[in-house]
């Protein structure tokens, strides 16, 4: 009965180890009008095919979408807005970070008092769960059921006990 247990405990545990990585977005000026970016996750392994965005913090436009490549990296000239670029993953897997100002700053200035505009993740108020910790809910919740089930199982066998000794 342990065994069995501690084996459905440790099948319970699995998926968390298997999908615990995250993805990294690196920005690096290459001080000629460009930035180069790269996306990996903290495992080591490449991105290749996550999508690349940079965004206007002004407007909220597209200013550039393409998916990475097999290196996981790309070019790409330096807006003249302040922006944001966005490296998306898919579910649970996206990054995003301001983008680096361009020799002779910004052209046009960030104003916080300015309309709403449609941003990812970073900037908007609405927040999605990381996939580990949803997993880790998933896990905690199975846990407990199986505490309930054995506390329960237990329970019945005490009283089957004393209901026998008397």
């Amino acid at each position: 009965m342990g065994k069995k247990i501690i084996n459905i405990v440790f099948l319970c545990l699995i998926p968390s180890f298997l999908f615990s990585h995250s993805l990294i977005l690196n920005i690096d000026d290459n001080e000629d009008g460009t930035i180069t970016v790269e996306g990996v996750f903290n495992t080591g392994q490449l991105a290749p095919g996550a999508e690349i965005r940079m965004e206007s913090l002004v407007t909220g436009e597209v200013l550039y979408k393409k998916r990475l490549p097999d290196e996981s990296e790309l070019t790409i000239n330096i807006p003249k807005v302040p922006y944001q670029v966005v490296l998306d993953g898919g579910p649970g897997h996206q990054v995003v970070k301001d983008g680096i100002e361009p020799e002779g700053g910004f052209l046009e200035e960030l104003n916080k008092e300015s309309k709403e505009v449609k941003l990812s993740k970073s900037r908007n108020s609405m927040q999605e769960l990381p996939f580990e910790m949803i997993i880790s809910i998933v896990v905690a919740f199975i846990l407990l059921f199986i505490t309930i089930f054995i506390s329960i199982k237990n329970t019945n066998k005490l009283i089957r006990e004393l209901q026998e000794r008397k």
